[in-house]
């Protein structure tokens, strides 16, 4: 069963653990559970459209809802359930996880082990060795195939340039791809919204740039550029798409036109906001020497 198509390896100090993918059992098994494709989905990092096809084919499958914490004491909530998985498919450990919901490491064991969350297995250094080796020789050579994460972050900047890859915890299959000619990649509307959502959710720019194979210098670039207002809170490790929209809706954030130049849109406020982007500005001033 240790073999390169079984799962992902992580490493924590000393130790090797092949983190198992989600089989379609355990996708069913979860949704019949929770009964929501979307909180399914962030927890085990998949689509949504991969939680739908899943379950496609199961006749009598419970009807999607929204799903809600019981109403009784220490019941998990939502967000706590989408911060367990994502961060347990992601390779964080038990006391990290437990630390980041706040609940001891066995309350967060227990719970995995209830939800039917893929289980890690420990490996040997050879055995380690030999599945990246495995996974490293399966990648596609051909140059318009598209690679999972897992793929690409094994390998070099080098390797990934014009090849075109999945973004991590990405509800929506979101790719990328790298210039061909250096570490660049090519941004898409797409993918500067995704990383608009995932600032406005208040995840670090560490694991932001992590889930996109990207530098955080070449994040921090983007972000200007999209003209993402300073973040004023605590930053986590964990992405949930609902607390972005929530945030966007509570300060009023737009994603407006520029009034100059067709097609550059940019983040600014409903209200008092921005009618020109920086970019048109920014360029304006490098060609004539003035500021528009």
């Amino acid at each position: 069963m240790k073999s390169a198509s079984f799962g992902q390896v992580i490493k924590h100090g000393l130790f090797t653990w092949l983190q198992t993918y989600p089989t379609p059992e355990m996708i069913r098994a979860l949704y019949a559970r929770l009964r929501d494709e979307v909180l399914v989905a962030t927890m085990l990092t998949l689509t949504v459209q991969e939680v739908k096809e899943s379950v496609a084919q199961w006749a009598d499958r419970p009807q999607n809802v929204f799903y809600e914490a019981p109403a009784r004491r220490g019941a998990w909530t939502r967000t706590q359930l989408l911060i367990l998985g994502q961060r347990w498919l992601c390779g964080d450990k038990t006391a990290d996880i437990a630390e980041m919901l706040g609940r001891s490491a066995g309350s967060v064991r227990a719970k995995r082990k209830q939800l039917g969350l893929p289980p890690r297995i420990r490996l040997s250094k050879i055995q380690a060795e030999t599945i990246l080796a495995e996974k490293r020789s399966a990648i596609p050579a051909d140059p318009e195939a598209v690679l999972t994460w897992e793929q690409a972050s094994l390998l070099p900047h080098e390797a990934r340039r014009g090849r075109t890859w999945l973004v991590r915890n990405s509800l929506n299959r979101l790719t990328l791809t790298g210039h061909k000619g250096g570490d660049k990649v090519r941004w898409h509307e797409a993918a500067n919204i995704e990383i608009a959502y995932r600032h406005f959710a208040f995840q670090n720019p560490r694991e932001i740039a992590r889930d996109f194979l990207i530098s955080e210098s070449a994040l921090k670039s983007q972000s200007c550029w999209e003209q993402l207002p300073p973040r004023r809170g605590a930053k986590v490790p964990w992405f949930i798409h609902a607390r972005a929209e929530y945030y966007i809706g509570e300060h009023h954030y737009i994603r407006r036109e520029c009034l100059c130049k067709s097609g550059c849109f940019f983040w600014t406020t409903r209200k008092g906001g921005d009618r020109v982007s920086r970019r048109y500005r920014r360029s304006i001033a490098a060609t004539h020497g003035i500021a528009a």
